[in-house]
């Protein structure tokens, strides 16, 4: 891990009690959802299922596996609108412990309705006798109704530890699947692991692939690879990051073809112990050649220290390596979570995905989550996470359009993610590449002369512009101390008579006086900051281009104290 840094965060204690978030750099934040309840680690999975509600945005599935809906760690697929942020569906597991959620993705039509559907797994789902044989169940994104269930052979096979939409391996025109069982004929054979396809319209099995002489965990991780051969059938990709070719526990990942069921090319990790196949992911055109690209994760690959990790990308069409991504430091372990991203940046180019779920940015395992350019291999976006141990990028996912800006955008899972003593709740998160204007938002409160402070701009706010972007609040009560202070989430939570519009960790300028009227009380005071000097200042050092935040001012009013309305912004290059 890093040394911690230690920041300048001035941050008011009447606000303390914001609830807490992540710090986002050089992207803008969408829509959030939360865990219902302690314990339930919502965010364990995440995926963009497509346009499940017919409104033309993408939408996004979080998996809870620890949530308690069908008795203890039952667990829950909750599934959101893109566009509103709205529950769309909540998907509980059958019974206690089966743990749904635990892997969620997106299915395709299966059903042939014109909607997109949501596939899931519960690993430790009982059948028939069978403890902890596991399930994978496909659910309709038009009514929810169950569309398929599958459960694991034998006792102990964690089927449905790993779950995704195949692309059409039958070639019927219609969505087919895949599940992993990584534990899968564990009783009966030291080749260990399964990885089962499905027929979307009839349910039927369309094959197995079976662990190969001496692997382990195969089926560990799966996905749909788009037709990588080009034969018009769409093909697979399983990780079996416990596979021994190269070293001990070294990994594999395997492309297998959808139509014939043949191995169409391995991949290994290079040294023991990398656990190369963590995740994989596939069916971009990262390189822009017209075949599907490889992503596949390991993360703990030593290239920057031990246990920095990397995610990789080939060419499906060539098979040679485009990028190796690399954890910058140790214990990062860049590659527990890897996703094609879609296009973020608008280039015409498939971009990267992938989460550290355990890099110190600035404080011990507060986790990232990072997208680079399929172009150039440039980092486009990171998000960090802001308090200890709050591990995000544990899961990661893209290739949808969530706000309806004809960009694709990308999903963070963090399920350790707490709200005061409401401990490992989870949190999701989309972003978006695409800058916010300066907007207005949020009620300000009515002072104690009858007025709301209101917030306006002059110019613009960038890292290197040598005019000022000034941020002001007039009808302010006079002679008042108060100050200018910002975040990098927005909220809406009640405060005396007004509104607290920015979610803590919480940074604030140098106090002032609101001036105006020197005698009595009146709406006369004005409160104004130059923003583009604050960042000239660096005293928030991870302030920077791209960055999106929220600003709001709070100045005294008699005893008592008052908010104005907020705005928010992207800082500009």
């Amino acid at each position: 891990m890093q040394t911690k840094v230690t920041h300048r965060w001035v941050v008011s204690s009447s606000i303390l009690s914001a609830v807490l978030s992540a710090q986002v750099l050089a992207q803008t934040t969408l829509q959030t959802t939360t865990g219902a309840s302690a314990g339930d680690q919502l965010g364990d999975s995440v995926a963009v299922v497509g346009d499940i509600d017919m409104d033309g945005q993408a939408d996004i599935a979080v998996g809870a596996p620890y949530a308690d809906g069908n008795g203890t760690s039952s667990g829950a697929v909750r599934v959101i609108s893109g566009a509103t942020g709205q529950i769309l569906f909540t998907f509980h597991g059958a019974a206690a412990g089966d743990r749904l959620g635990e892997s969620v993705a997106r299915a395709g039509d299966v059903d042939g309705d014109g909607y997109g559907d949501v596939i899931a797994g519960a690993p430790l789902a009982d059948f028939g006798g069978k403890l902890n044989c596991g399930m994978a169940r496909v659910f309709s994104g038009r009514t929810g109704a169950v569309l398929h269930t599958w459960y694991g052979d034998e006792a102990n096979d964690w089927f449905g530890q790993s779950v995704d939409g195949a692309g059409d391996v039958t070639g019927d025109g219609r969505a087919d699947l895949i599940v992993g069982a990584p534990y899968g004929k564990a009783s009966v054979t030291s080749n260990v692991g399964e990885a089962r396809l499905f027929n979307g319209v009839t349910g039927a099995v369309i094959r197995t692939h079976n662990a190969p002489q001496g692997v382990a965990v195969f089926g560990y991780s799966v996905s749909g690879a788009g037709d990588i051969n080009q034969d018009g059938w769409d093909d697979v990709i399983v990780g079996a990051p416990q596979s021994s070719y190269v070293g001990q526990d070294s990994g594999r990942a395997w492309v297998f073809s959808g139509k014939t069921g043949a191995t169409l090319r391995t991949f290994d990790g290079t040294t023991s112990g990398e656990y190369f196949g963590v995740c994989v992911d596939g069916g971009g055109d990262v390189d822009n050649d017209g075949y599907p690209d490889v992503v596949i994760g390991s993360p703990f690959a030593d290239y920057n220290g031990g246990n920095s990790g990397s995610v990789f990308v080939y060419s499906g069409r060539t098979w040679g390596l485009l990028y190796n991504f690399k954890g910058t430091a140790s214990a990062d372990e860049l590659g527990r979570s890897c996703a094609w991203a879609g296009d973020v940046d608008g280039d015409g180019w498939a971009d990267v995905v992938g989460g550290a779920k355990y890099k110190d940015q600035t404080v011990g395992n507060g986790g990232m989550a990072r997208v680079w350019s399929g172009r150039t291999g440039a980092a486009l976006f990171s998000v960090y996470g802001s308090v200890v141990d709050e591990q995000l990028g544990h899961a990661v996912a893209g290739g949808g359009d969530v706000n309806g800006d004809g960009l694709d955008d990308f999903v963070v899972g963090w399920p350790t993610f707490d709200v005061g003593s409401s401990f490992d709740l989870g949190r999701a998160r989309a972003w978006s590449g695409t800058p916010l204007p300066i907007t207005s938002y949020c009620t300000a409160a009515t002072n104690s002369a009858g007025c709301q402070a209101t917030i306006s701009t002059t110019g613009s706010p960038s890292v290197s512009s040598s005019a000022a972007f000034t941020i002001r609040a007039t009808n302010v009560v006079n002679q008042k101390p108060g100050f200018l202070f910002y975040g990098r989430h927005g909220g809406t939570l009640p405060y005396w008579n007004g509104f607290l519009c920015v979610e803590a960790p919480i940074v604030r300028l140098p106090t002032q006086n609101s001036g105006g009227n020197s005698s009595g009380t009146s709406c006369t005071g004005q409160l104004s900051s130059d923003f583009n000097g604050w960042i000239d200042l660096q005293v928030d050092p991870l302030l920077g281009a791209g960055d999106t935040l929220y600003c709001q001012f709070f100045y005294r009013d008699g005893a008592l104290s008052a908010l104005s309305n907020a705005v928010y912004f992207t800082v500009q290059p």
